[in-house]
């Protein structure tokens, strides 16, 4: 396994194929600067040659536009793309250009990123590991800050791999770990959080390779085999199947065949790439071992022959040590030089096999001398040590704030007691006085509101029947001969319809007015629908040229104050007579019913309806008294809230009124 570089959302060949046809119609240069980066992005995943094109266009792009962090972007995607083709010298100066623009934007997520890419690049390419930790931890710093669990597992992931690589399983494990528990608890369905989930199960069978425990690292690569199959990633699937081929012992069927799918893929991708070299000599040696192995030639895996096995291994292995030469990459060439020594010493080449012995032994000896073991060790305690001086130093500026705070307290707490006692008493006095105010004008408000609808309500409801009635009685008195006996009793009739209509009047004012008083409460009871139809019945027997009809069950009830509501329908029934004068079918129907646990009284008329201004009353208390509905709506209104009754209204011209009465309680 080789390090991880920093990635971000990758989605396959489809999408780029997409975006690249998107390019001619971006909308202005800051859309089209954002397709290069994704199409960037994607390629590494199936194209570097493809990736370096597209990242060369981005940053040319951004420099036009001199957009700072995106020449950053472009400048960290070129250094990837040379990272990838073995280029350290190339890489490295890109990946620095945009550190330098990150530090000066302060970009610490992209500060990340990219340094953790120098560390890649010093591991793959240059084999320099204590370099490379120092930028992994670098980036892990950088990372812990911005809290992104995807950069911090990224390089744990990768410090893990150097641990790997120095056969430090222990502290391999330790931080191959975190990096895998950190991608589990993210659980997203992000196609990039599960390629990365992948490439920690890859990081772990890589691991108990080394460690020879095979069933463990076959279950880890079949775990992330299944992931890279979902997801599509042709870089993940040639990573995993080296894997398997490692761990398939014995089967040497299944592990060419492994070795070769990883090949095929390799080829397409990267064939540069490092694990692309390791796994042509992995293939070297798994025909070695077979050629050792199979003496007797049972095998009847091709070639049978074992000259043309040995032949065939060495080809693999010469490639790789080429290839190896040519990225300038020094310690998977010195192990692939020990390998091809081992194989020169059996086939009797016994000078090249000296050569390459010698090579391999001297770069060993640098590359995993203790003295580079300890430098690594001493890069992760340098680092725990800078934590915990970074925490000391918390620690430290803490306490002597909260010494300086306690002084301060102490200093001041006894004129903070005395303002505070001052304030205190100054505030409950002022709070009593508030209070006082508070409830003083509301009173005062209550009562000039009841003053003002109750002289509304006389000047209208009092003014007109007493005018009439005197009215009558000065014609009665000052002209009697101009009244026939017919007109005399038919002016009698209406004197005393005026009077009761007064009355009536009079005594729905002051239910009216002690509902506005404040001590005055409802006398609930439970009343008999029927009982209040009767009433209505009644009251209005004398109404001509309206048909009345009233739909209840016996037992239908309600419980409320049987006054307000007899009044609320009384004015209901009034305002419905009045609009209803000169119709000739003239129509008013009451009806009862019970609906989920309510009652709901209904009444409805096929006058002429009513328009929102004409109700408006029974919704706001400051619309002006309609002189057409006596006590009208603003009565109703009232009397309604008073017993809890919601009052719903439907109007239509020409078509009619119904008022729907409801109450929450039924028996």
């Amino acid at each position: 396994m080789l390090s991880i570089p920093a990635q971000a959302q990758r989605q396959g060949r489809a999408l780029i194929d997409s975006l690249v046809a998107e390019l001619p119609k971006a909308a202005n240069d800051t859309v089209k600067g954002r397709l290069y980066r994704v199409i960037a992005d994607e390629s590494f995943f199936t194209n570097t040659d493809q990736a370096l094109y597209y990242s060369q266009l981005g940053l040319q792009h951004t420099t036009r536009m001199n957009w700072k962090r995106g020449i950053g972007v472009f400048n960290s995607y070129v250094g990837r793309s040379y990272s990838d083709k073995g280029n350290y010298d190339s890489c490295r100066y890109y990946f620095l250009k945009a550190i330098a623009i990150y530090k000066s934007l302060n970009d610490t997520w992209n500060l990340a990123s990219t340094t953790n890419n120098l560390g890649v690049a010093e591991q793959n390419i240059r084999s320099n590991y204590p370099a490379a930790t120092r930028y992994y931890f670098e980036g892990l710093n950088y990372a812990e800050t911005t809290g992104d669990n995807y950069l911090i597992g990224l390089c744990l992931d990768n410090i893990s791999e150097i641990y790997r690589i120095q056969k430090n399983v222990p502290k391999g494990l330790q931080f191959g770990q975190r990096a895998l528990a950190l991608r589990q608890k993210q659980r997203n369905p992000d196609i990039n959080a599960r390629r990365e989930l992948a490439v920690a199960l890859n990081s772990m069978a890589a691991l108990y390779n080394l460690m020879g425990d095979w069933p463990r690292a076959k279950q880890y690569s079949l775990r992330a085999l299944a992931i890279h199959q979902q997801v599509d990633n042709k870089d993940g699937l040639a990573k995993t199947y080296g894997n398997l081929s490692v761990a398939t012992q014995g089967d040497y069927r299944r592990k060419i065949d492994y070795a070769l799918k990883a090949k095929r893929l390799w080829d397409e991708i990267n064939p540069r790439h490092l694990e692309a070299v390791s796994n042509q000599a992995n293939l070297g040696m798994v025909y070695f071992d077979l050629a050792r192995i199979d003496t007797l030639h049972k095998s009847p895996i091709r070639p049978t022959d074992r000259t043309a096995r040995l032949r065939l291994a060495e080809t693999y292995l010469t490639e790789a040590i080429r290839l190896s030469a040519d990225k300038g990459e020094v310690g998977n060439q010195a192990h692939f030089r020990g390998n091809l020594a081992e194989l020169q010493a059996l086939t009797g080449n016994y000078k090249g096999a000296y050569e390459n012995f010698r090579a391999y032994q001297t770069v060993q000896d640098s590359l995993y001398s203790q003295e580079a073991k300890n430098k690594i060790a001493g890069l992760e305690g340098k680092r725990e040590i800078q934590l915990r001086d970074k925490q000391l130093q918390i620690n430290t500026l803490t306490i002597t704030g909260q010494r300086r705070q306690q002084l301060a307290l102490l200093g001041g707490v006894g004129l903070l007691l005395i303002v505070g006692v001052l304030l205190y008493w100054q505030s409950r006095t002022r709070q009593r006085t508030n209070t006082m105010l508070r409830q003083l004008n509301q009173e005062l408000d209550e009562a000039n509101q009841v003053k003002t609808r109750f002289f509304a309500i006389l000047s209208h409801d009092l003014r007109s029947p007493v005018a009439s009635l005197i009215s009558f009685l000065h014609l009665q008195r000052s002209n009697p001969d101009l009244l026939t006996p017919d007109q005399a009793t038919r002016h009698q009739q209406k004197i005393t319809e005026a009077a009761e209509g007064l009355l009536d009047t009079m005594e729905s004012m002051l239910l009216w007015s002690k509902s506005q008083m404040q001590q005055f409460r409802p006398t609930v009871n439970v009343i008999s629908v029927e009982t209040l139809f009767d009433y209505l019945q009644r009251f209005f027997a004398g109404v001509t040229g309206v048909q009345f009809s009233f739909e209840t069950t016996h037992e239908l009830k309600v419980v409320t104050d049987e006054d307000y509501l007899r009044t609320i329908m009384q004015n209901l029934t009034s305002n419905a007579v009045k609009a209803l004068r000169n119709k000739p079918d003239a129509k008013i129907q009451w009806q009862a019913r019970r609906e989920e646990g309510r009652i709901e009284l209904i009444i409805r008329d096929n006058g002429p309806g009513m328009s929102k201004k004409q109700l408006q009353a029974l919704y706001k208390s400051d619309v002006a008294i309609n002189g057409k509905t006596g006590l009208g709506l603003h009565l109703i209104r009232d009397l309604a809230q008073a017993i809890d009754c919601r009052i719903d209204v439907q109007s239509e011209s020409d078509q009619g009124t119904e008022f729907r009465l409801t109450f929450s309680l039924a028996f």
